[in-house]
Parts: structure tokens; sequence; C-alpha cells
């Protein structure tokens, strides 16, 4: 992959609802990154300049700023920010097709699009990463200020947005519609489900977006799914609000390690019993 070589930094100006129902995980491996990141979005675009040189940038950290029509009333969403906070986002490129987006590993993202977007996404010529490290805020607005930068990549490009922590697919208008919104909404946690031998294993991906480590339970019997996800909630939504680590004891549920395999799920996670 292509990187910007330079890490944009800015001054800045200054509780969830629980994750959406379960859904089949789509990929196994997020791209190898060397850097932290609490925020990871893909924008596919058939442009393939798109984001490349200084007046692109400079629109983008001005969309940030809520400069625009569009990007306004997002900004002004966000609350409250110290005086010295900062927004961080780098940007990378990769041509398409790459090994680390193929379509096997975004196809499964991208089914839940319109058609007629799933197929720009499919037929898209670059990728542009968007990558931030910005320090967590109340409500989670530092991801309405960070996902500005991801929204205006992507109506620059004619481009689709992949929040790739998440492992959900935006289009433009939807994104925007989300950052807007009084509050972020529980797509932007996504709890997912796969095989665990003749059982379930539940495990959200996103929780690193607000500095919390993502959930897992392994091991539910069918019969327990809906027991198990009533319980996952609780202790999900006060991970996402106040944080958790192994040992602390959160909604009446012990946190312990979480045992996924390395390649499967690389950021930080603990997990609950089954039912």
């Amino acid at each position: 992959m292509r990187r910007l070589a330079l890490c944009l930094l800015l001054a800045g100006c200054g509780g969830t609802r629980p994750p959406a129902a379960a859904l089949p995980d789509p990929t196994e491996a997020l791209p190898a990154y060397g850097e932290p990141a609490l925020q990871l979005y893909l924008v596919l675009t058939a442009d393939a300049a798109a984001m490349q040189g200084k007046p692109a940038v400079d629109a983008m950290w001005k969309a940030v700023n809520g400069e625009g029509a569009r990007y306004a009333p997002i900004r002004q969403r966000v609350q409250w920010v110290p005086g010295d906070y900062q927004v961080d986002v780098a940007l990378d490129f990769a041509d398409l097709p790459h090994p680390a987006f193929s379509a096997q590993k975004l196809g499964p993202m991208l089914a839940d699009l319109p058609p007629a977007v799933r197929a720009q996404a499919e037929e898209a010529k670059l990728a542009v990463v968007v990558r931030s490290a910005t320090t967590t805020l109340p409500r989670g607005d530092h991801i309405r200020l960070a996902g500005l930068a991801a929204l205006y990549a992507a109506d620059s490009s004619d481009g689709v947005i992949l929040d790739l922590l998440a492992r959900r697919a935006w289009t433009r208008d939807a994104w925007a519609a989300e950052l807007g919104a009084e509050r972020l909404g529980p797509d932007q946690v996504r709890l997912t489900s796969r095989a665990d031998g003749a059982d379930r294993w539940l495990l959200t991906r996103g929780n690193p977006k607000y500095g919390a480590p993502d959930l897992q339970m392994r091991g539910v019997k069918a019969a327990d799914v809906p027991a198990a996800r009533a319980r996952f909630a609780a202790v999900q939504r006060a991970l996402v609000e106040r944080g958790g680590r192994p040992g602390d004891v959160i909604a009446g549920e012990t946190l312990g390690p979480c045992d996924a395999p390395k390649g499967l799920h690389d950021a930080a996670c603990v997990q609950i019993p089954a039912p």
C-alpha cells in the first residue's frame, strides 16, 4: 500500500445503545498495521487519484472543522472537547485488486448495501484507508470527528465507506445521517455469531472505537442463545460506557481473558461464560 507521507494533526475546537442482532462474522482478519487505530475506515472508489494532493487534504480538514452545509450539522453535534484536543487522521492508499482488500474479504461486508452501490464498491479501483488514533470523547464524539474525514473522502470521490472495525459498509448519505444523529446508533458496533463446534460463538466488533475491549461468549447452546444475548447486551452497554478488563465485575458478570486466536481478533477483548 502507498501511504500519505504526512500524518495530519488538527487542534480541536470545541453511551450508545446495545449492538444490533447477531450476524454471521464476515471476515477473520484485518490488514496489519504497526500503529494503533481506534478507527479504521476504507473508502472504495473508482477515482484512482482520490485524496492524493494537498488541496484534497486541506478540504478534508475543512470538513472535519464543520465547514460546508453538509458537514456543519455533524460538527455541531460534538458537544465538548478539551482545549488541547487533537484530531489525528492518516491516509493510506491501496490500488485494487489488493490481497489485503480482496473480494473474498470485503464481499460479506458489502452484502447489505443497495445493489447499485454494492456494484460500485466491487468495481472500485482504489481503497483509501482513513486511520485515526484520536482520543475518545464522551458520547463517541471522536467518532463523529474522524468519521467526517471518511465522509469527505467518500463525498469527493463518489466512494463507499467501510468501517473495518465494525465490519460494516455504509453509503455516503447513510454515514452522514449516522454521524449527524443525536446519538450514534447500534450499528457502530456489530454483534457477530459464528460456529463454535456444535454451539455458537458471540463476538462484538467495534468496541475499540470507544476505547473499550470487544466482548465474546463461547460455547452457547442453541436453546440458550436468547438468554445469552440478554446477558451479553447488559455487559456490552457497560463496556462501551465505562470500559473494563479481565477481573472486573460488570453487570454481575466477571470478565475473563479473551481466547480468540490471533488473526481472528487482534484487538483487545474480554469474555464472559456462556449460560
